[in-house]
């Protein structure tokens, strides 16, 4: 798409230059030349400079290069430099985007930089702000409006006045919003979900991305929190079912929904789940884990032509990952019809992991044996290596090939990273018990 918009602004005749150049353009102007005194001899007021905004940087080779630029800033600056950097949502560890500004950050204070951190502001300290910058510009915002705002930021205030600046452009949506909490108690009782659902999604219009921890993600999976009671009123669009088909609403939003949020990649889920669900089953329900068991399986032969490392770029693209991951989520929500008792579980890093990367280890150094026995070319394949060439050499006590293939194996594991590791959620991450709470 970007390839096709520069051919065509090329016909056009038009120079496109991204955000992230225009902005490398500048600090290199900065870096090398200063800022231009003013030309009146009584201005003599220090002068620093804010960065209040950073260029959107898309994959990783962008970041890269906006990382450069702002180290050279940092190492050769000729004026106090002052960067802001919003650091919402860091504890998500798999977001990307929040990943790359905090390794952003921790390679500036290497370089030399100070960081100065401040806490979230206040709601009531933001609403205030937002008082005094309507009634400075004279726009008609009510409180309440401005309450909601403020709850939205998150405690950041540019995001606050940046959210006020938009609602003052089109406030509709907002009035049409108030008239909704003014209907009749009949209307509103019949509609009570719409008008929720309209609520929520205005919300969003404001305030940020809902984002969750992959624990977080996995703990709604896996204690599978439904209503105690069916509900009374049922839609005459739905269809009946036998009664070991139906199940009670979920207390939790869509499950789709929740990955989305928890930027869940389809292999960890799954593999996580494989790990942990049979302790969230009651022991006595064989048929439930057998289901809860089918439904992994489907979701293993959806991944199973995903071999080796993730192409993480294309994977909200792609379509059997989000299907795979569907299949394992629902499926253990849905086959986990005799949950264990509620209760504190601790919730341990796939075992699956460790086999892998040992298969992979195995399999290398069988390679290396394979390529020393006959002095570096052999027509064996590793299954003859295993059977009969590695039993032979133990029987006649044959050592030095086995040392040599070790210390062949052990160099070339230096620098490789298998797809395990990759598929993890950071990389070189190691996973400890990490325990989930009642969701």
């Amino acid at each position: 798409m970007a390839a096709m918009l520069l051919a065509f602004l090329d016909v056009l005749g038009v120079n496109y230059t991204s955000k992230l150049d225009e902005f490398m353009n500048f600090i290199e102007k900065i870096r090398k030349y200063g800022l231009i005194p003013s030309f009146s001899a009584e201005s003599k007021s220090p002068v620093m400079l804010l960065i209040d905004d950073l260029p959107v940087a898309n994959g990783r080779a962008a970041f890269e290069r906006l990382q450069n630029c702002l180290l050279l800033l940092v190492r050769s600056t000729q004026v106090p430099t002052a960067i802001l950097l919003t650091d919402y949502g860091k504890e998500d560890s798999a977001d990307y985007s929040a990943r790359y500004m905090e390794e952003l950050l921790q390679s500036l204070e290497r370089a030399g930089a100070c960081k100065v951190a401040f806490n979230p502001i206040t709601s009531s300290s933001i609403k205030k702000v937002l008082t005094r910058i309507c009634k400075q510009k004279q726009h008609n915002v009510t409180a309440e409006q401005i309450e909601l705002i403020a709850k939205a930021s998150g405690g950041d205030i540019r995001h606050a006045i940046t959210s006020l600046q938009l609602f003052s452009v089109k406030p509709d949506i907002m009035l049409s919003l108030s008239s909704l909490s003014t209907l009749t108690p009949s209307y509103s009782d019949g509609r009570a979900d719409e008008i929720n659902a309209l609520t929520s999604g205005f919300s969003l219009l404001f305030g940020r991305d809902e984002t969750l921890s992959l624990f977080h993600a996995l703990g709604k999976f896996l204690h599978n929190k439904r209503e105690t009671e069916a509900p009374s009123v049922f839609d005459q669009d739905a269809f009946l079912v036998r009664d070991k088909f139906s199940r009670l609403p979920l207390k939790m939003d869509a499950p789709e929904k929740i990955l989305c949020q928890a930027h869940g990649q389809a292999r960890p889920i799954a593999d996580f789940l494989h790990e942990n669900v049979l302790d969230f089953i009651s022991d006595d329900a064989m048929d439930a884990t057998g289901n809860v068991a089918s439904y992994l399986s489907d979701a293993d032969l959806l991944l199973s032509s995903f071999r080796g490392m993730l192409v993480r770029c294309n994977e909200a693209e792609s379509v059997l990952q989000s299907a795979a991951a569907s299949v394992a989520v629902r499926g253990v929500l849905f086959g986990n019809s005799h949950p264990s008792p509620s209760r504190w579980h601790a919730i341990r890093r796939p075992k699956l992991w460790q086999a892998g990367q040992s298969m992979l280890r195995n399999q290398k150094a069988m390679l290396s044996q394979r390529l020393i026995a006959n002095g570096g070319s052999s027509f064996s394949n590793v299954a003859e290596i295993v059977t009969e060439y590695v039993p032979v050499l133990k029987w006649l006590g044959h050592r030095a090939p086995g040392v040599e293939a070790h210390q062949v194996f052990e160099h070339h594991n230096e620098a490789y990273d298998d797809s395990s590791e990759r598929m993890s959620l950071e990389d070189g991450e190691q996973f400890s018990d990490d325990e989930i709470e009642e969701w």
